[in-house]
């Protein structure tokens, strides 16, 4: 020992020391917990936001809704009078969900007649929420409530 330390100062070095820093396997193992975290997190986040923008829809179908009340108030019927065109078409705000920048769902009357209607929130063809389980949402003049989604109710869907 003495003999490698006589040998170190004559070439003027000094001792090694050991490096302090993160082995492979460490960082391999908070790698994992990471991705673990990440696998977990992602889903539910996804699902918030789904949630999140068919709560817009209902939103949107409700404010239509309120449209087509005010139309009756002063028309005394919900249908345009004309045969071949007898659904209102809601104005440019209402017409979509969310009301500003890209449409997530459309929303249009379907079915007005002189004493009903029905107000459709419809995922935009390849859009966020094209595959989305609750599919359409349907809103009438009597406030019956409805989705048209494979597996989902109404209860799941209208939150």
């Amino acid at each position: 020992m003495m003999k490698v330390q006589t040998m170190l100062t004559s070439f003027n070095m000094k001792p090694m020391k050991r490096v302090a820093g993160f082995t492979l396997i460490e960082l391999m193992i908070t790698v994992a917990i990471i991705g673990i975290l990440g696998a977990i997190a992602y889903p539910s986040y996804t699902s918030y936001i789904a949630r999140g923008r068919r709560s817009d829809a209902q939103k949107a179908l409700l404010e239509a809704a309120q449209y087509m009340q005010r139309y009756y108030a002063g028309h005394n019927t919900y249908s345009t009078g004309d045969a071949t065109t007898p659904n209102v078409t809601l104005p440019s705000p209402l017409n979509q969900s969310p009301s500003q920048g890209t449409a997530v769902y459309n929303i249009t009357v379907t079915n007005s007649s002189a004493t009903g209607y029905t107000v459709n929130a419809t995922p935009v063809s390849g859009g966020l929420m094209a595959g989305d389980m609750c599919g359409n949402f349907t809103l009438t003049h009597t406030n019956v409530r409805g989705v048209t989604g494979t597996g989902a109710t109404v209860d799941k869907c209208w939150k």
